[in-house]
C-alpha cells in the first residue's frame, strides 16, 4: 500500500486531506518509555523519549492525519498514553495558505533523528500481534529529510471560528460534555520515514518477504525486500505537538483539562 507524498506549500495546501481517516490514530505520551522487547537493542534511545524533550507525541504509525489546525479530542488511556481522535472534518481550502514549512529543526534534535533510533514501545506493541516476530532479531528506525510544520496562533484562532459552527460544535460539545480534552494541532515534525528490519539467519527469504509484507501491513506502509528488508512511507506525520489551550464552548458541560499534562 504506497502512501502519496504530502505537499505542504501554500499554494498547494487545498491537495492534502487534512481528514483523520479509520479509526483512532495513537499517539504515545512523552514519557521514557524502556519496556523490553525480546530480541530488541536497549541501548539507544527511542523517538518516543526524544520527541519527549521536545514537547511533542509520537505518532503511531506515523500518517498524514492530524495536521496543523486540525481539532481532534484526547483521550487518556490508562496505560499512560493518549488516543487522538478526529472531532471535526476540515476542509483543505480553509488552510490553504496558513500552513508554514521549515526545513530548520534544533541541531541537537536533527542530530538525534538522524540516528539509527530504536523502535518504541508503542510500535512493538502494534507489532506483536503479527505472526512470526520471534524471527525478527532488531527493528530501527531512519528519519530523513525532516521538517517542521506549523500555524500560528492567528490562524489557529481563524481557523477554529471557520470550524466551529453547526455539526462540528455539536461534535465538540459532545466529547467536553463526556470529560473530553478537545484540542487543535499546533505543529508536526514530518519526514522520510524507514523501519530497518534485521532478521535471525536461520529465516528463509521467503518466510522474510512474507513477514516484511505483514510488518509494512501493519504500519500502513510499503515494503522493500531485498539484501535489506524495510519499510517506509514518505512525508509522514511522527511528531505532533498540540496548542495548550483547550477548546471551551458556553454549552459544553464538564471539567476542563489541559491539552498537555503537567
Amino acid at each position: 500500500m504506497r502512501r502519496a507524498k504530502s505537499v505542504v506549500l501554500p499554494r498547494k495546501v487545498a491537495s492534502r486531506k487534512w481528514l483523520w481517516l479509520g479509526s483512532g490514530v495513537f499517539v504515545a505520551i512523552g514519557l521514557v518509555m524502556v519496556a523490553a522487547w525480546v530480541g530488541f537493542p536497549r541501548k539507544k534511545q527511542t523517538i518516543t523519549a526524544i520527541l519527549s524533550e521536545t514537547g511533542y507525541f509520537e505518532v503511531v504509525p506515523p500518517s498524514t492525519f492530524g495536521g496543523p489546525g486540525t481539532i481532534n479530542t484526547i483521550e487518556y488511556l490508562s496505560n499512560g498514553r493518549l488516543e487522538l481522535h478526529p472531532t471535526c472534518d476540515v476542509d483543505p481550502t480553509i488552510l490553504t495558505g496558513k500552513i508554514q514549512k521549515s526545513p530548520t529543526l534544533d541541531r541537537d534534535l536533527k542530530q538525534s533523528l538522524e540516528r539509527n533510533l530504536d523502535v518504541s514501545a508503542q510500535v512493538r506493541d502494534k507489532l506483536s500481534a503479527v505472526a512470526g516476530m520471534q524471527e525478527v532479531d532488531s527493528i530501527h528506525l531512519k528519519l530523513e529529510n525532516a521538517n517542521i510544520l506549523l500555524i500560528s496562533d492567528e490562524s489557529l484562532i481563524s481557523t477554529r471560528n471557520a470550524l466551529l459552527k453547526a455539526e462540528c460544535e455539536d461534535a465538540v460539545t459532545q466529547n467536553i460534555s463526556v470529560g473530553g480534552v478537545v484540542c487543535q494541532t499546533r505543529s508536526v515534525l514530518e519526514a522520510d520515514v524507514v523501519y530497518e528490519i534485521k532478521y535471525h539467519n536461520k529465516i528463509s527469504m521467503e518466510e522474510r518477504a512474507k513477514l516484511t509484507s505483514e510488518i509494512a501491513a501493519k504500519l500502513e506502509l510499503d515494503a522493500h525486500e531485498g539484501g535489506d528488508d524495510k519499510v517506509s512511507g514518505s512525508q509522514l506525520f511522527f511528531g505532533i505537538r498540540l496548542s495548550p489551550n483547550p477548546i471551551v464552548l458556553k454549552t459544553a458541560t464538564g471539567k476542563i483539562k489541559p491539552c498537555t499534562r503537567g
